[in-house]
């Protein structure tokens, strides 16, 4: 009986033992996971302290676990970071360093990593010809040391320098070399399949471009590579001649791609009127668009390494998950062996918190999809918001500045008055992100000053009266007892009905604008009313939305409807557009309840 006791000791304290090793194993993997994902978040950024702080953590926990290529990849992102915020001489002595330990240490991983590290800060500095020797130098290291795995990355950097140097020929060497890889990443086949296909549009070779359009299909069903580009699609219709569902299409790519593309399709189509009228669009805003290309960029990797961290991030999720079923099995087998007693309760209790956090991780999955998903639209809806103005400056600018052009003294002035006034419209719109940013990044603000909303209207209609176009007549009517006060924030309350009586004055040539304060059931409700343009009705469900697509509407264009979304919403009203007003444009705010009379 005491053998048979002893027996059971030393089991339990072996499943014990074991236990504790997993445990610690997975915290150190997930310390690991974290500090990458901070690493990923923070290499965007300009907290430079934070940062190397951080790699430098990753690299000595990394160090110690044994983990190779993470501890060289941290060092050779603070490399990258020095060189994005172009602290060159920096960034090529830490490359230098990370040569001279994997050298010490005879890592072949470690002097790959110092040679790509090099390559990247060429590049950033944009010496092309030695960033591609660099590049050269890797891969052929990668092949010689590691064949079995894929050169993709520095043979994608080729590409790109290739396609920059409009070396069309070393281009499609590239991407070809590329598809040629051992196990190529996903992300890098479908960027040499899309090269490749822009190669074979060009030399107009139907059964090549075919062929490429159903693997790039294929990887899309397969590896979830995105969508398709909607340029490919375009050239795919252009191509096996359905002309008038490549025009369909065309509509959605960026205007000078847009432009061009339709220039190639009406040229085969036999309209060269139209073509050349297409062309002559293309080189007038694709000359402008090259200021903006390279913040656009910038602005590309900076997602990119976004998304890298948002999946860091899930992966990290998952590997919490993973640890809380291994602690749920340890604690089952640990409890038979212990006591059977407890072995359903036990259980029980660990199921709740298995599905507690399973709704938590879900939740927060759907969240940082949802974060994604506006950025990428904000990023995108932003980009060509600025762009509209930005064009015109740019290219009246060059004709002005050029002796080409043999210009009138009118047509100069006219040209002059065209910049200013788009720049107006440019500063106009930095200033109203400006303003968002202020209120949307806000939960709360004081509401504790005592206001009369009458005297405040009065105020502002008074002020806005010379501001009206001539004819237009301004007018204000209170349903409010004089002495009648509410607690709200003056200044955003002042704000918002500001921004809607701007909007009103603007657009209203002829008739009138009338603004109205009266008390709905126990809510206090302001109206600005004008006869100017409607909405579009399709546009109506879309007007607080920020930066929404409504080009042929131009009451919907801009932010000054978000703006009053925010501040409404910091001063625990409602705002809407009042969809039955049909002479123009009727928006209405309430506040709640919180009224005092004197």
């Amino acid at each position: 009986m005491k053998h048979i006791n002893k027996i059971k000791i030393f089991t339990v304290m072996a499943c014990l033992s074991c236990a504790l090793g997993l445990q610690a194993v997975s915290k150190e993997k997930e310390k690991l996971m974290r500090l990458e994902a901070d690493m990923l978040k923070y290499i965007s950024t300009n907290d430079r302290d934070t940062f190397v702080k951080i790699t430098d953590q990753l690299k000595d926990v990394s160090y110690e676990a044994g983990e190779e290529r993470l501890y060289y990849t941290a060092w050779s992102n603070q490399a990258i970071y020095e060189a994005t915020h172009q602290f060159y001489q920096r960034a090529f002595e830490i490359a230098d360093n990370i040569m001279v330990a994997a050298r010490k240490f005879d890592s072949k991983f470690g002097q790959y990593m110092a040679m790509h590290t090099r390559a990247t800060i060429l590049l950033q500095k944009q010496d092309y010809d030695a960033a591609e020797n660099a590049y050269l130098e890797a891969t052929e290291m990668r092949h010689r040391f590691f064949p079995d795995e894929s050169a993709g990355e520095d043979l994608q950097e080729l590409m790109k320098i290739a396609n920059h140097r409009k070396d069309g020929p070393a281009g499609e060497k590239y991407a070809r070399l590329i598809l040629a890889e051992p196990n190529p990443a996903p992300i890098h086949k479908g960027r040499a399949l899309y090269r490749l296909s822009q190669m074979a549009f060009n030399k107009n070779n139907v059964a090549e471009f075919n062929r490429i359009y159903k693997e790039m299909m294929d990887l899309k069903r397969t590896d979830g590579i995105g969508t398709i580009e909607p340029i490919v699609e375009v050239n795919y219709h252009i191509m096996n001649g359905e002309f008038d569902e490549a025009l369909k299409l065309s509509e959605q790519l960026e205007p000078v791609m847009r432009a061009e593309r339709q220039a190639v399709i009406y040229h085969r189509m036999g309209d060269d009127t139209k073509a050349f009228s297409s062309m002559q669009q293309f080189k007038k805003i694709s000359d402008s668009i090259t200021l903006v290309s390279h913040g656009n960029v910038v602005a590309s990797c900076y997602v990119q390494m976004n998304n890298e961290r948002m999946r860091l991030e899930q992966s990290l999720l998952e590997q919490r998950n993973n640890q809380l079923r291994i602690r749920l099995y340890i604690s089952i087998g640990a409890s038979i062996i212990i006591i059977l007693l407890i072995l359903g309760y036990q259980r029980q209790k660990a199921v709740r918190i298995l599905k507690r956090d399973n709704k938590k991780l879900e939740k927060e999955k759907k969240d940082a999809e949802k974060a994604l998903d506006v950025k990428n639209e904000f990023l995108n809806n932003i980009t060509k918001e600025l762009r509209t103005p930005l064009n015109p400056i740019t290219g009246f600018t060059d004709i002005l500045g050029t002796s080409d052009y043999q210009l009138e003294p009118e047509e100069q002035e006219a040209m002059r008055q065209l910049i200013k006034e788009n720049s107006r419209l440019l500063s106009h719109m930095i200033d109203e992100m400006a303003e968002f940013s202020f209120f949307e990044s806000k939960s709360s603000i004081p509401l504790s000053t005592n206001m009369n909303p009458h005297v405040l209207c009065e105020h502002l209609v008074s002020a806005m009266e010379i501001r009206c176009h001539p004819g237009v007549k301004l007018t204000y009517q209170s349903k409010l007892p004089q002495d009648y006060t509410i607690q709200s924030n003056v200044d955003a309350l002042e704000k918002l009905l500001t921004h809607l009586l701007e909007n009103a004055v603007h657009f209203t040539h002829i008739g009138s604008i009338s603004v109205i304060c009266e008390l709905i059931e126990k809510n206090v409700r302001f109206s600005v009313a004008d006869t100017g343009p409607g909405i579009i009705k399709s546009n109506q469900n879309q007007v607080f939305d920020m930066l929404s697509d409504s080009d042929n509407d131009a009451r919907s264009i801009g932010m000054t409807y978000t703006i009053c979304k925010s501040i409404a919403r910091l001063l625990h009203g409602h705002i809407w557009l009042d969809e039955e007003y049909m002479n123009g444009v009727r928006f209405c705010f309430e506040l709640p309840q919180e009224v005092k009379l004197k």
